[in-house]
């Protein structure tokens, strides 16, 4: 990694360990960039490993 980049991670399930989750959000249409914007991360997560409602646990990566 090179020196002055912030450390990356990843989220995993709080259950079963795996990567494999989402959150709910909400998007909004930005006309000028003509791209959906994400402009709200809302508490619900799920895993599609375990497949069931879980919390996030922040990672490190190597």
């Amino acid at each position: 990694m090179p020196e002055g980049s912030p450390p990356k991670i990843e989220y995993a399930c709080e259950r079963c360990g795996g990567v494999a989750v989402t959150r709910d959000a909400w998007a909004e249409w930005h006309v000028p960039l003509q791209v959906w914007t994400l402009s709200e991360v809302f508490d619900f997560a799920f895993c599609h490993q375990c497949h069931r409602e879980t919390r996030l646990v922040e990672r490190g990566t190597n």
